[in-house]
């Protein structure tokens, strides 16, 4: 068959993005201008949100057989401990940071894309494009051979000189900040542990310690001071002498493996689609390095366009979904290029003054529990949602029709499960686990919803009614006839058995009400939740017609 999507780039964006849609089912080309994979390790940090992504993708294990599992953060300035931010209480089943090198993210991802029939092509790169209303039309250049290509869609994931995005004519802008870095992956002795991100705040400059999954090598990076120009190949000597002037630990640095130099550079592009092409990661957004987040927000651009491409590109979906992928994460990136901004200059701050007030007030917020949870879930990037984006929806049943109290010979909510309904998940927030007991032992909400399809859940709610079994057991029916290729129907009931009416629906047997706690279900309800994790929409109480009108809006 061939290929109905061109990835043009194959960093982590791309490679994920093909393993996506070769999963959905669609044909994908992957060409790279580069000979061969990453060797050096650049882009660290994969968060709480891209190990949830990468477990449903078929890459968790051997991720987390590869990286370096890491707590927390310290922050130090003066010869003092400011601040502890744990990550261990976070909203997921991966309350860490898993450290690992790009370069193995990449081998790990081209090998996963390899075993669904997705081989990339190196040393291939795009040099033309031109699209009209049914193709893309590329001009390819491996060594001195041109190769005219034309292919229904491409998506441009080839970084932040990306040649796709200056073809389109799409505006890469933003500002800089008066901000250089050098770093280093080598050897270090010292006494840090090496589960935690170490990170000072020194009068001539930041330095940061990241342990790295190989015992005794750190990631080490030095802010320059004011003034202090950057040499265009740092040597180990030199981020030596700049590491002493800012931490106050003992410490030995040798056999570099990688030194580098950078500045701070913030761009975003002004459209994320033109037309038939699509842009994602780098090459829709760069920005600080502050936090980590940069190849994370790529590689969830990609999880967030390939479902909707691959109904889109299977005539399964309507073409409007694609419209909504710009809608949902361009503001992402938006609020990700401001808060690393703020982050970078408040790190990175000259004046005396201001650095002591700095210190100061990151002492006194961060022993604040409510601070520490806010900055862990923004870091591990579980904050993010699409509740203003187009394609998300609720129904959500009036007051003035809820019970006084529940009755439990009708299905209609009391005044408490309205109230518990509205404070369970939003549409367009991304879904978190549960664990929930059946007859049969302990099972995972994650489990349910591993797939490349939407999951809806039926919940039963507290009152059990023979009106009410039979408006799920016949709206179950009536999904899977219309939808059963793209969504998969769970009919949840809080009891240890089934009525004869559902028994051959194999519902799911909620029986301590884990799973209807997690959705606030108490009375009648649904949730449909999307490919990606996150929820699309939500009713109380169960009315078929309104699921139908949303389920069109979205298939076709």
């Amino acid at each position: 068959m061939s290929a109905q999507v061109l990835v043009v780039g194959a960093g982590p964006t791309g490679l994920l993005l093909a393993c996506e849609l070769a999963r959905h089912g669609v044909a994908v080309r992957v060409i790279e201008r580069r000979a061969g994979p990453s060797t050096t390790s650049k882009a660290l940090a994969v968060h709480a949100r891209t190990l949830e992504v990468w477990e449903d993708v078929g890459i968790l294990g051997e991720a987390l057989r590869r990286g370096r599992r890491v707590h927390g953060m310290t922050l130090r300035a003066g010869g003092k401990r400011l601040a502890n931010v744990s990550l261990d209480e976070l909203e997921s089943p991966y309350p860490f940071v898993l450290v690992l090198p790009q370069s193995e993210t990449e081998a790990i991802l081209e090998a996963r894309a390899a075993e669904l029939g997705v081989r990339v092509e190196r040393e291939v790169e795009l040099v033309g494009l031109e699209q009209d209303a049914d193709l893309v039309r590329c001009t390819l250049r491996r060594g001195q051979a041109e190769e005219r290509a034309s292919c229904p869609w491409v998506v441009a994931c080839d970084g932040a000189h990306s040649t796709v995005r200056e073809q389109l004519g799409v505006r890469f802008e933003g500002a800089d900040v008066p901000a250089s870095f050098v770093l280093a992956d080598a050897t270090l002795e010292c006494a840090l542990e090496v589960d935690e991100v170490h990170t000072w705040f020194a009068p001539a400059g930041p330095a940061l310690l990241v342990p790295l999954p190989t015992p005794g090598q750190w990631r080490v990076i030095v802010g320059l001071a004011e003034g202090q120009e950057r040499p265009p190949e740092p040597s180990l000597d030199y981020v030596d002498a700049l590491l002493r002037e800012r931490v106050d630990c003992a410490f030995t640095l040798r056999d570099p493996l990688w030194l580098a130099g950078f500045d701070v550079r913030q761009r975003k592009a002004d459209r994320y689609r033109v037309g038939r092409v699509f842009l994602a990661g780098d090459a829709a957004h760069c920005h600080s390095p502050i936090g980590g987040q940069g190849m994370n927000t790529g590689l969830q651009d990609a999880y967030n366009l390939a479902w909707r491409l691959a109904l889109v590109v299977r005539g399964l979906g309507r073409e409007a979904l694609l419209d909504v992928y710009q809608a949902e994460r361009e503001p992402v990136a938006r609020d990700l290029l401001r808060d690393t901004e703020r982050g970078t200059r408040v790190v990175t701050l000259r004046n005396p003054i201001t650095q002591a007030v700095r210190n100061h007030v990151g002492s006194f917020l961060s022993g604040l529990d409510v601070v520490r949870q806010r900055l862990a879930r923004k870091v591990g990037e579980l904050s993010v949602h699409y509740r203003g984006s187009p394609l998300v929806a609720e129904d959500h049943g009036s007051l003035l029709r809820a019970e006084l109290r529940r009755d439990p010979s009708t299905e209609r909510p009391s005044l408490w499960d309205w109230r518990e309904f509205a404070l369970g998940p939003r549409p367009g927030d991304r879904i978190a686990d549960a664990i929930y007991e059946t007859p049969a032992g302990e099972r995972r909400l994650y489990d349910l919803l591993l797939g490349t399809e939407h999951v809806l859940l039926l919940f039963d709610g507290a009152s059990a009614t023979p009106a009410g079994d039979e408006t799920l057991r016949a709206l179950a029916a009536e999904v899977r006839a219309r939808y059963g290729a793209v969504v998969k129907v769970h009919v949840v009931l809080p009891r240890t058995s089934a009525p004869p009416t559902l028994a051959d629906e194999d519902p799911i047997l909620d029986q301590a009400g884990g799973l209807h706690a997690a959705f606030r279900a108490g009375a009648e309800c649904l949730y449909l939740i999307r490919p990606d994790g996150y929820l699309g929409y939500r009713a109380q109480p169960v009315v078929r017609e309104r699921l139908l009108d949303y389920l069109e809006r979205i298939f076709a």
